[in-house]
């Protein structure tokens, strides 16, 4: 696949969602031997996994980690994109010094184009973990 198809298709959203909910699905892979974190994971990452008890909490730490920097990703895409909006969020809505100032156009241009830039970065840095993800599940 080409390096900018990537974001086009629907594996790095459902890698993020998948990511998203791998913490919670490790714990509860106490309870239930992994059976559920099995099912999403075959679901969303359309791979068959070995998951069991062990396999479930050994992949926490690659899980916490993955989160924090998915979080991070999409949340830079995003607030990038729509720059305009960040004094609504509670930001720095000041425009005269940022990339791309004087004017609010051109503040906006240049942090909507690192925003696109990233987004198209961000579905590789996903595959990496949910890679890291499918070796140690035995997948």
């Amino acid at each position: 696949m080409p390096w900018w198809k990537l974001p086009f298709t629907g594996e790095p959203y459902r890698s993020s969602l998948f990511l998203l909910l791998s913490v919670p699905l490790a714990i509860w892979a106490l309870v239930d031997r992994g059976a559920a974190q099995q099912r999403v994971a075959d679901a969303l990452l359309s791979r068959r996994s070995l998951l069991s008890r062990v396999r479930g909490l050994a992949a926490v730490p690659v899980d916490l980690v993955a989160l924090v920097v998915a979080g991070y990703c999409w949340t830079g895409v995003l607030l990038n994109v729509v720059y305009p909006i960040r004094p609504l969020l509670g930001m720095n809505g000041e425009y005269r010094d940022a990339w791309g100032g004087p004017s609010l156009a051109g503040a906006w241009a240049v942090h909507a184009l690192g925003g696109l830039g990233f987004w198209l970065l961000v579905p590789w840095i996903l595959r990496g973990y949910v890679a890291l993800w499918r070796r140690i599940a035995g997948a």
